[in-house]
């Protein structure tokens, strides 16, 4: 099968020669979704000269027009042959793809949806800023009960209730009470109404809450830095040029400036270039008098660190706490940024199947709520920066996305 992509002004043409059977249907999915990250969301298929179409690629259509309509764009066959014309009115599939005989003429945005003018500071990353409604900061409250490497003391976990619109990570579990919970503490993050937590008893993928109903995600944790409140800007960012990146300490860097604060705190949904981190492999309720985990080589049983970058490709829930005054309350709870001297971070990553965000202004618990839906988390982890000589692997970086963001007050911490 041969495909050719054509932009248009208003509209991407994607025109398919051959056939699209279960050989070609990946390839098909992914020349779609690379249009979608390059901003198309109007594409219309150009089916003249497609000789053959089999249930896989139906199912390929259906599929990319389903993430065609997540960013509140349009898609549809146009100029079917008439195998494919055929094939798709008998399987009760021409209402559903709208086949045209004609391209149509793409809807032009309401002036209300205009972008603001872009202002870039990275090279090679376009950003637009968005003021949201809220002028108020986030009121941020640290949670501790435990110390690495410390023996875990009984009654050092604390309930937290994640319900919207309390965002925030650290280690806990869930469970029927705080002992059954403690043999499974690991790496969480929360927001929008979801938690999700990485169990520290040898399982690799991630469980997570969702608020439903009458039903609140609560979560038994040992160490957490938790906001509430509504955020004051919506940052979105997208390369100019193909292959270039943004990393995340200039991520941190680009949400100070626009809070015009010294402290922020970020929820983001990012298409991943790559990520870096590790996450807690044993319960800390699991040391004992003889274990010395934070010492080398034990460590390496306690701590899982990626031997590489991860997740290409994917969609990252990130949330980060954020600041450059090392006298700020929070920086205590916060690690220095290799690359940035001045600006202190933390953050947890989860790890989801990519799907594109529309453009221009979004809904944070909507974002959430659909990135969830469309398939479970994959990963979790604590995001570092490996500064390590010729062998380190960076930072995690990130091709585009958004970002909600905005000024913090810092509460006095709460032990239990």
């Amino acid at each position: 099968m041969q495909i050719e992509t054509q932009l248009h002004e208003t509209y991407a043409l994607v025109c398919v020669t051959g056939r699209l059977d279960a050989a070609w249907a990946d390839h098909f999915q992914e020349v779609i979704r690379d249009l979608i990250r390059a901003g198309s969301d109007d594409i219309r298929v150009d089916a003249e000269q497609l000789e053959y179409l089999s249930s896989a690629g139906i199912r390929a259509l259906l599929k990319v027009r389903r993430e065609v309509e997540q960013v509140n764009g349009s898609f549809g066959v146009i100029r079917a042959s008439t195998f494919v014309h055929d094939t798709l009115r008998l399987s009760g599939m021409e209402a559903l793809l709208r086949v045209y005989e004609e391209p149509v003429a793409a809807i032009p945005p309401k002036a209300d949806d205009a972008a603001p003018p872009p202002a870039s500071v990275v090279p090679g990353v376009w950003f637009e800023t968005h003021a949201l409604a809220s002028q108020q900061p986030i009121q941020v409250q640290a949670h501790s009960g435990w110390k690495p490497w410390d023996i875990l003391k009984p009654g050092s976990s604390q309930e937290i209730d994640f319900s919207r619109p309390v965002f925030g990570f650290g280690i806990g579990a869930s469970g029927r009470d705080a002992q059954d919970a403690s043999t499974r503490f690991g790496d969480f993050a929360a927001a929008g109404g979801y938690v999700s937590w990485l169990a520290g008893d040898g399982i690799d993928k991630p469980d997570y809450l969702e608020q439903a109903e009458q039903f609140s995600p609560h979560l038994y944790t040992i160490q957490a830095l938790t906001g509430t409140g509504a955020f004051t800007h919506l940052l979105r960012f997208r390369p100019e040029t193909k292959d270039v990146v943004l990393n995340i300490s200039d991520l941190y860097e680009q949400v100070l400036n626009a809070t015009q604060s010294d402290a922020a705190a970020v929820v983001a949904m990012l298409e991943v270039e790559g990520l870096v981190g590790a996450a807690l492999a044993k319960s800390p309720a699991a040391i004992t008098d003889a274990d010395r985990p934070g010492e080398f080589p034990e460590v390496r049983e306690w701590l899982a660190f990626c031997g590489e970058r991860l997740h290409r490709r994917t969609l990252a829930l990130v949330i980060a706490f954020v600041c450059r005054d090392s006298e700020h309350p929070i920086s205590r709870y916060l690690s220095p940024v290799p690359s940035k001297p001045d600006i202190y971070a933390h953050a947890h990553a989860v790890v989801l199947p990519f799907s594109a965000l529309p453009q221009g202004m979004l809904d944070l618990d909507a974002s959430i709520s659909t990135a969830y839906q469309n398939s479970d988390p994959i990963a979790l982890l604590h995001l570092i920066e490996d500064d390590r000589p010729v062998i380190g692997l960076g930072q995690s970086s990130f091709i585009q996305g958004a970002c909600w963001c905005a000024p913090i007050q810092f509460r006095p911490e709460t032990k239990s």
